[in-house]
């Protein structure tokens, strides 16, 4: 059987967030649900062009993974991620879509980062497909 051409849940990590030694797996299935996670240098290079893209695949939501508020390890990078998808909510909301399909989860160290994401594509899963795979007729 061949994964999916895109991920039911697209999750973007700042590297930064990685602990030291830890490990992210890039693609898992949970629930039925296909994750794939994407590495970023930084949070702050999230865009919402990218992050509505995934939603357009299909995705039935999208995660971004920063440093602490005010804790950003070259800048303000989570400071802008969270601007980010505080307007991917806000645009999802103005199209009929649940705006709890873009998530932002802070990650500090010794937080367990697997757990963070595992728990986000959770609430994922109980939103169900996403609407735009229905309308694709």
């Amino acid at each position: 059987m061949s994964e999916p051409l895109h991920p039911d849940v697209s999750v973007f990590v700042c590297r930064q967030c990685i602990p030291e030694g830890g490990r992210l797996p890039r693609q898992w299935t949970q629930d039925g649900v296909h994750v794939q996670v994407k590495e970023l240098p930084c949070s702050g290079k999230t865009d919402a062009q990218y992050l509505f893209h995934a939603l357009e695949s299909g995705a039935r939501g999208l995660l971004v993974v920063t440093c602490p508020q005010g804790e950003c390890r070259l800048g303000q990078g989570n400071y802008r991620a969270e601007v980010r998808i505080r307007t991917v909510r806000r645009l999802l909301s103005e199209i009929g879509m649940e705006p709890e399909r873009a998530e932002l989860v802070h990650c500090a160290p010794g937080d367990d980062l697997q757990g963070l994401v595992r728990d986000a594509v959770e609430k994922f899963c109980t939103l169900g497909e996403s609407p735009i795979i229905g309308s694709r007729v």
